[in-house]
């Protein structure tokens, strides 16, 4: 039997200010082909 998922622990300090700036990175053109790509699969097979 699979176990339960835990609460998501709120980060703090550092470690909250590294993750905004990871989120809030502009795209990468290798990103963007990906993002793209995947977009078209996921309206095909879904």
């Amino acid at each position: 039997m699979a176990k339960p998922i835990g609460d998501t622990p709120t980060l703090y300090g550092e470690d909250a200010a590294r993750f905004l700036n990871k989120m809030n990175k502009p795209l990468t053109d290798k990103d963007k082909q990906f993002k793209k790509r995947f977009d078209a699969v996921r309206k095909v097979s879904f």
